[in-house]
C-alpha cells in the first residue's frame, strides 16, 4: 500500500504541466532574488565610489590644515601678529604712519567723471537718468 502511495506521487510529478509550474515558480523566485542582488550591489559599490571621493577630499582637507598649524606654530605668524594686532616692531625699525585725507575722490569716481564728461557734472541723479534715456 506504501508503495502504491509513492508511485501516485511520481505519476503526479512527472505529469509535465504540474512539474512546468513548479520548476517555472523556482526559476522566478530565484531570478528575483538574483535581479535584487545585483541591484543592491550595484548601489553598493556607487556607495563605496562616493565614500572614497569624500575621503580623498577630506585628506586634503587635512592637508591644508596640517600646513595652517603649521604656519601658526611658525615664528613668521607670531611676528606678523604681533605687528598688527599689538603695533610692535622690531629694533631700530621706523613706523610711518601715513594720514588719510577726506577731500581725496576716488579713482573710480574719478575715471567716470572723464567718461562721461563734465556736461552733466551739476545736475542731479534723476535729470541725469532722464537725459539718458530720453536724449
Amino acid at each position: 500500500m506504501v508503495s502504491g502511495n509513492y508511485q501516485g506521487i511520481g505519476k503526479f510529478l512527472a505529469s509535465s504541466k504540474v512539474l512546468f509550474l513548479i520548476s517555472l515558480f523556482i526559476l522566478i523566485f530565484f531570478s528575483v532574488n538574483l535581479t535584487k542582488e545585483i541591484i543592491d550591489r550595484k548601489d553598493l559599490q556607487g556607495d563605496i565610489a562616493k565614500l572614497e571621493e569624500e575621503i580623498t577630499g577630506l585628506e586634503s582637507r587635512n592637508e591644508e590644515l596640517a600646513g595652517l598649524i603649521d604656519y601658526f606654530k611658525s615664528l613668521d605668524f607670531v611676528e606678523n601678529e604681533a605687528r598688527t594686532k599689538l603695533n610692535l616692531r622690531k629694533p631700530g625699525e621706523q613706523i610711518i604712519i601715513v594720514p588719510e585725507e577726506a577731500g581725496v575722490i576716488s579713482e573710480a569716481s574719478q575715471s567716470a567723471a572723464t567718461i562721461l564728461g563734465d556736461q552733466f557734472a551739476g545736475l542731479p541723479n534723476p535729470t541725469k537718468w532722464r537725459n539718458y534715456f530720453f536724449k
